[in-house]
């Protein structure tokens, strides 16, 4: 495994500790693939050495080595689809839900036993809620010390293996509430709870040794001592540890990506056809090269996001980016790297169709890739706004077109509608196609709200401005033709190239 530069001495000894585990793991993993069974002495042997505890702070029986150590145990474990899955999301996946919304007696509680090798699960998805998980229906009534689950859920991974069961359930129907994502708790349901069961376990692509299903909730009865975070906080303790997740699985997949291209190029130099090594043949160098562009990119993704996380950034925008990147990657990647090395990579004698099928898994469970993406596109608005303050221009008095400048204006005292609809009449030189937003128009003047509202309004009203307004209000504001032919006379607006014969110029 490739160190980064600011990786610690203890996290690179981690790196070469838990990839020799993992290489002596894989006649587990690969003979439980075939038998369909959970590979439990490997995950015995993890927990004994204290690697499901990576992302779990010393003080709580962990390793302590943060989102980079955890990024480092994911991608070693992501060299095995199937364990990859269940390390990452149920092991290492509900770790920031304890540590950041548990009280002091539930960490002590249930953080030294995830760091033993505890299976866990997290179990959101409904038949009524997938990506929309605002959406949940199984309900929890409080009843004195005690909450009353009932409900079902589906697409649990480890279903009927996990000890443990981070649970999010409705205890509101309040409009209010709903409105506010206070509607949801988040509880911790252990195995044996009498009322809580296995519906049935699903085939489900790329999970061979891993067992998925669905679980009832009939009358669950669940501790108060149980509950994570306060009643109706459980919408923000699911999504607090979402970035910290997705960049875990970022690095699994990375891990994924890396398992293709150790087996595609060992294999072409070996598999001779038209009389040479198919490695020699150029398309598939190219698909090789591909492989290895997008397995340095995404374990630089996956890293540096882990990095922020660990120095205390806000890591939205990176984590879900990565997820996105990755897990596309892996799908597309995976489908060449079949078409590389051709009929053997569609047998399960070789990882390809186990990497190819949890890839697409992944493209969907953990956030979905459109999901990741509007994540990234409000928080990027929101982060990055000052990125996306649209420059100003002006036209250039000797060339007559629109330039950008840095100056600042020295804004007016003063406004009034003809100088408001000069100010959208110059706009519509320098930018004929746009509307101007209410921030552009504060450039030129010191206005409030209120008095820009009622100048707009009465230039809409006289039909000299066409107004964009949602449910914020008033937004966007640009001349109409009248509006401009009020402004400045039709001269004003003219232009030619200086190549334009003036015989073209009517």
């Amino acid at each position: 495994m490739e160190y980064y530069p600011w990786w610690t001495e203890e996290q690179k000894k981690f790196a070469d500790e838990i990839n020799i585990f993992v290489k002596e793991a894989f006649t587990e993993d690969i003979k439980t693939r075939w038998t369909r069974q959970f590979p439990w002495e490997m995950f015995k042997k993890a927990g004994e050495r204290g690697y499901t505890g990576v992302g779990i702070p010393k003080e709580y029986g962990g390793l302590g080595l943060g989102a980079t150590g955890a990024c480092i145990a994911a991608e070693a474990f992501g060299r095995m689809p199937g364990p990859g899955r269940v390390f990452v999301g149920n092991m290492l996946g509900g770790l920031r839900q304890i540590i950041e919304f548990g009280t002091e007696e539930q960490k002590k509680r249930f953080l030294p036993r995830i760091a033993k090798g505890e299976l866990g699960a997290i179990v959101i998805t409904e038949p009524f809620a997938g990506t929309d998980a605002a959406g949940i229906e199984t309900k929890a009534k409080k009843d004195g010390d005690v909450y009353i689950l009932n409900g079902k859920k589906r697409y649990i991974v480890s279903a009927g293996l996990a000890v443990r069961h981070m649970v999010y359930a409705r205890t509101s129907n309040d409009p209010e509430d709903i409105r506010n994502y206070r509607h949801l708790t988040a509880f911790i349901v252990e195995k044996g709870t009498p009322g809580l069961s296995v519906e049935k376990i699903n085939e489900v692509i790329g999970f061979k040794n891993i067992q998925n299903g669905v679980l009832n909730f009939d009358n669950v009865v669940v501790p108060i001592e149980n509950r994570i975070g306060q009643e109706g906080d459980g919408w923000r303790v699911m999504t607090a540890g979402l970035n910290f997740e997705r960049t875990l699985i970022s690095a699994l997949v990375s891990g994924w990506i890396g398992e293709l291209l150790r087996n595609t190029v060992p294999y072409t130099q070996r598999r001779v056809q038209f009389g040479r090594p198919t490695i020699d043949i150029p398309t598939n160098q190219l698909k090789i090269a591909d492989l290895i562009i997008k397995f340095k990119i995404a374990r630089l993704m996956a890293y540096y996001t882990a990095y922020l996380w660990d120095l205390g950034v806000d890591i939205t925008i990176e984590s879900n980016a990565a997820k996105v990147f990755n897990c596309e990657s892996a799908m597309e990647l995976s489908i060449d790297a079949i078409q590389v090395v051709g009929g053997d990579a569609v047998t399960p004698f070789y990882p390809f169709e186990e990497i190819m099928n949890v890839a697409k898994v992944e493209n969907i469970a953990g956030g979905t890739m459109e999901a990741c993406r509007l994540v990234i596109f409000r928080a990027a608005l929101r982060q990055m706004a000052e990125e996306f303050k649209m420059q100003r221009r002006v036209i250039d008095p000797v060339l007559g077109v629109p330039i950008p400048v840095s100056d600042k204006m020295e804004k007016k005292d003063e406004i009034n509608e003809e100088e408001l609809l000069a100010v959208l009449a110059e706009d519509y030189r320098v930018n004929p196609g746009l509307f101007m937003s209410r921030s552009d128009i504060k450039e030129f003047f010191h206005v409030d709200d209120v008095t820009l509202d009622e100048l707009l309004i009465s230039l809409e009203n006289k039909g000299l401005v066409k107004l964009y307004r949602s449910k914020k209000g008033i937004e966007l504001a640009k001349a109409t033709y009248e509006g401009l032919n009020k402004a400045h006379p039709l001269e004003y607006y003219r232009w030619f190239p200086s190549w334009v014969d003036e015989s073209r110029k009517f």
